[in-house]
């Protein structure tokens, strides 16, 4: 399943998928724009900081889970 991160807007929140952000422009210290793909715009009421942390962070934990998953089932990396 691929996980969401929660993002809050000004009526509520938005649930978005790491892997569609494309990219996310602050327009202020407050007030951030996530650009996704497809040409969809969130408006995000809360600092672009916290939501590139968020999705940094959950990039970390998808990759650490994919290791571990190879290495669980005897998969080395190609070493060509």
């Amino acid at each position: 399943m691929i996980p969401f991160v929660i993002v809050k807007t000004a009526k509520g929140f938005a649930y978005i998928r790491p892997d569609r952000v494309v990219a996310i422009n602050a327009v202020d210290p407050e007030d951030c724009m996530i650009l996704m793909t497809d040409g969809v715009t969130i408006a995000a009421k809360e600092p672009a900081e916290d939501i590139v942390a968020r999705l940094e962070a959950e990039a970390r934990e998808e990759d650490e889970a994919r290791i571990n998953e190879e290495r669980n089932h005897g998969h080395v990396p190609n070493r060509d």
